[in-house]
């Protein structure tokens, strides 16, 4: 509980320095730094610290894919943007219906939060060309299936440590 109120805090103030944007600028794509600055602020500042934490796991022959990873794994969240406090919401609501309220996935909001990893897989299907393992990486980094992809296990332990 004390790691959501201080998820809620950076959100609260999160700004994007100028590092930050080269940093992001020199690892994307146009096409992708288009997807990723249509996410709201604190969740480009929460992919960037994905990124930085897939960054100290790789080796250097991975680092650049790793990277790319962490920036993009939540792009999907740009189709319906949840500010602070209804993103709030929903994790108070997922938490009280013990999941139940994902059956109310027409709502956008709600269809957001829980597959936001598909919508990325599509975004980025759509946008590029690139390799399965990364996507599937991107598609199930919420999952709780067990997997062999290391890009997927690496990907869930930082996106759940930021």
């Amino acid at each position: 509980m004390v790691y959501r109120i201080k998820q809620f805090v950076w959100a609260m103030v999160a700004k994007m320095s100028i590092e930050e944007k080269e940093f992001v600028n020199h690892y994307l794509s146009e096409k992708e730094k288009e997807l990723f600055y249509k996410l709201r602020v604190y969740e480009q500042k929460h992919s960037l610290r994905v990124a930085n934490a897939l960054k100290k796991r790789a080796g250097k022959d991975q680092q650049v894919e790793y990277i790319r990873l962490g920036l993009l794994h939540d792009i999907g969240k740009s189709e319906y943007p949840l500010n602070p406090i209804e993103k709030s919401i929903i994790v108070v609501l997922d938490h009280l219906t013990k999941g139940k309220i994902q059956k109310m996935s027409h709502l956008k909001m709600v269809k957001c939060y829980y597959y936001h990893g598909n919508i990325s897989y599509n975004l980025l299907s759509e946008a590029g060309d690139y390799n399965l393992l990364f996507l599937e990486a991107i598609k199930d980094h919420h999952s709780a299936k067990e997997t062999s992809n290391s890009l997927l296990k690496a990907l869930k332990e930082c996106d759940d440590l930021s």
